[in-house]
């Protein structure tokens, strides 16, 4: 009645009336009074509150605040969030619904975050909003209250997803994520790659037709059908079982198939995610390491081998002990100095200037006595050894007997290529020694050097005792003309 008196007056309306006005009109079906006991929500019974049926049918939480902070007022949104009655949460502080920082009505009307409490022990995620209002001269605070934990859900499971993908994008493996049918879901690059394009939709059979890798493990292949393997795939760990991919593109390539459960936050195996590791490197590392203990377990044996020989020809040859052992040793340093220089070259071989400078080393080459000239020459690894065998006993009768036991003595080497580079022949010519007396004698050493290089070396030695000193010529393929299954007979295996 005053609101109208005022209107039909024509001068401005003051809140009071304009809220009397607002319940006349049915627009408002609640008011928050001051009163002996403070500030009161009064819910106008009777009218039809479309406020308070709004309120009451929001899916956000709502509650009113008096201006010490005290609810009093929620609707049943708020009831069900909290998970306590109307009058469990009237009277309460408006800080005891949240867990950790208590949101605050922001400047710019913006919600905040906040953690509200639940009485199943599990904070709820809301965005709070808050707004203080005066009315009829009372200051209330109106909040909502929104949860966002179906939001947070579906960004947590966004940012797996994002997490997810990163990581299959930079997998160096073939990964793909298999559902509990055995149809994929996800791929990593190198998978999609492998499957020519993206296997996302196809069964793990179809996009990664498997073969064994070996009979036992083609026959464990076998007895799946096409469906029990991608249903066995799907829910089944296994791991190090070595494939093939049935792609022509891929022949030849090895893969390690492995796969593990996936499971949810309820540990409910959900599906598996499934790596083919590419192993063909290592495949062939395998092969080539069972090669090479073949390899070496054949020359551990040829070495004891040629052991035996020498020791046994060097003590039928040495008229006492102490000369068998001087003998003996200078024969075995040979070898092992052979060794050496295939060790550092890896068993690929030297150059010949580089062999006759390692092993005439201990005589003086490069210091006058021996010089050496000839063209570049690569010698297989198979020569390194007889040659300088052969090096060896020339260089020690020189020592002993010919040019290098003189103090003028010269020892020339040189060498040229024959029968279209197949060939070498290399001259030894001792001058300036001892005078040759007699023709020369022959002993253990000159049938060494004629067997290494003719049983050895694929080769002649001409050996000449001239009168100016030794004359030694030895002529020798370069490249094998046997196969190694059948190698010629040593010159030094034991008789």
């Amino acid at each position: 009645m005053a609101s109208r008196d005022a209107m039909q007056a024509g001068r401005p309306r003051n809140e009071a009336e304009e809220t009397v006005e607002a319940i006349h009109r049915g627009s408002v079906d609640a008011v928050v009074v001051h009163g002996p006991a403070g500030p009161q929500v009064i819910m106008l019974q009777g009218a039809d509150a479309p406020y308070h049926v709004l309120v009451e049918r929001m899916s956000d939480g709502a509650l009113t605040l008096d201006a010490e902070g005290s609810i009093v007022y929620v609707n049943s949104r708020l009831c069900v969030l909290t998970g306590l009655g109307s009058h469990e949460l009237v009277g309460r502080s408006f800080a005891s619904l949240f867990a950790g920082a208590v949101p605050q009505q922001r400047p710019d009307d913006a919600a905040s975050d906040a953690q509200l409490r639940s009485v199943e022990g599990v904070d709820l995620p809301v965005s709070v909003w808050m707004r203080q209002m005066a009315m009829g001269g009372v200051v209330a605070t109106l909040v909502t209250l929104t949860d966002m934990s179906i939001q947070r859900r579906a960004e947590e499971v966004a940012t797996a997803e994002r997490f997810a993908r990163s990581i299959l994008e930079q997998a160096t493996d073939a990964v793909v994520v298999l559902a509990l049918d055995g149809r994929i879901t996800h791929a990593s690059w190198v998978a999609e790659q492998l499957a020519e394009r993206s296997p996302v939709g196809r069964l793990f059979s179809e996009a990664f037709p498997l073969d064994g890798q070996s009979a036992s493990q083609q026959g464990t292949l076998t007895r799946f059908s096409r469906e029990s393997l991608d249903q066995a795939l799907a829910t089944k760990p296994f791991h190090g079982v070595e494939v093939a991919l049935r792609d022509e593109r891929l022949s030849g390539r090895s893969f390690l198939l492995s796969g593990g459960p996936l499971v949810n936050d309820a540990r409910d195996v959900v599906g598996s995610i499934v790596t083919l590791t590419d192993i063909t490197e290592r495949k062939r590392a395998e092969e080539q390491q069972t090669v090479l203990v073949a390899e070496l377990n054949h020359r551990v044996k040829n070495i004891l081998a040629i052991v035996q020989s020498v020791a046994g020809q060097t003590l039928r040859t040495s008229p006492s002990l102490p000369a068998f052992n001087k003998a003996f040793s200078g024969r075995i340093q040979a070898v092992s100095i052979a060794h050496d220089i295939l060790t550092q070259t890896r068993w690929i071989g030297i150059g010949l200037n580089e062999l006759l400078t390692t092993v005439l080393a201990p005589y003086g080459v490069g210091e006058g006595r021996i010089a050496t000239e000839g063209p570049p020459v690569l010698l297989e690894a198979r020569l390194v050894l007889p040659l300088s065998m052969v090096l060896h006993e020339l260089a020690t009768n020189a020592s002993k007997y010919g040019a290098l036991s003189a103090p003028f003595g010269l020892v020339a080497i040189s060498w040229r290529l024959c029968d279209d580079r197949r060939r070498l022949e290399l001259l030894w010519l001792e001058r300036n020694g001892p005078p040759v007396e007699g023709g020369g004698a022959r002993g253990f050493g000159t049938t060494l050097i004629d067997r290494v290089v003719r049983f050895d070396l694929d080769g002649d030695a001409v050996l000449t005792f001239e009168p100016t000193g030794i004359r030694c010529t030895l002529t020798f393929a370069l490249t094998a003309e046997t196969s190694p299954e059948h190698p010629p007979a040593s010159a030094v295996r034991p008789d």
